[in-house]
């Protein structure tokens, strides 16, 4: 009776986790581009609080969010345009309120008056439902060059 239980619930968990996977890639987008629009505030709300390492960027440790926000603001004052290009975004459903969602792509940087320049990035992030909303607990960034 139980494995006919479990059966029969299978689909439902499936669908489920496609919704879960449509979700994080559309909060994902939308931290795309407030890092892209260069707006520090808007990009730092889709992180969760914690004080156990927030953010890794380029083998950097950063245990809370405002202590990441305070190491990459310099950089968002510079005159730049900057665009991602995500190659790939793989998303791992590890739980109804917590995904695994590794990405690849390009940082695209365009200085004022200068040549683009394009650099690798990949990107893992784990991400965690808190009062619905889905929020960044751990990101590990690096450019591989």
């Amino acid at each position: 009776m139980r494995i006919l239980f479990l059966l029969m619930c299978a689909p439902l968990f499936a669908q489920d986790n496609a919704t879960i996977e449509k979700a994080i890639l559309s909060v994902h987008n939308q931290v795309t581009r407030a890092a892209e629009d260069r707006d520090l505030d808007r990009l730092f709300s889709f992180m969760a609080e914690t004080s156990k390492g927030s953010i890794v960027q380029n083998g950097v440790l950063s245990l809370t969010p405002a202590d990441a926000k305070a190491k990459v603001a310099p950089g968002f004052q510079a005159p730049v345009k900057v665009a991602y290009r995500w190659k790939q975004q793989l998303v791992t459903v590890l739980g109804p309120t917590m995904v695994l969602l590794v990405s690849e792509g390009d940082t695209v940087i365009t200085p004022e008056g200068q040549p683009q320049v394009i650099v690798p990035l990949v990107q893992t992030t784990v991400w965690v439902q808190q009062d619905g909303a889905w929020k960044i607990l751990h990101a590990h960034q690096s450019s591989p060059r």
